[in-house]
């Protein structure tokens, strides 16, 4: 197994253990490094799933959508491919 394929891996059961016993923002402050790390993170769209499979709820203030958690990081995954191909060290 590659090194990388290894911290991928290592990363991700940190992440769901994560998402089981920490705080939200704290599982998303993990997704969000990831992606700035990885060259292209597509475990974050797992992570929305699994979130919002265990703690999704429909919010009145997001007009009673069940599935923020997962739309969200579907952005958060659009936004940093897009801040990636704009910056310098993201170019080699």
């Amino acid at each position: 197994m590659k090194k990388n394929n290894l911290s991928r891996v290592i990363l991700g059961i940190l992440v769901f253990l994560s998402i089981i016993w920490a705080p939200w923002w704290l599982t998303w402050s993990l997704a969000i490094i990831f992606l700035f790390y990885f060259s292209l993170y597509y475990e974050i769209f797992a992570w929305g799933i699994i979130y919002d499979a265990l703690y999704g709820i429909s919010l009145s203030e997001y007009w009673n959508v069940s599935y923020i958690f997962s739309i969200a990081s579907i952005v958060l995954f659009i936004i940093s491919f897009i801040i990636k191909k704009k910056l310098i060290i993201y170019e080699a």
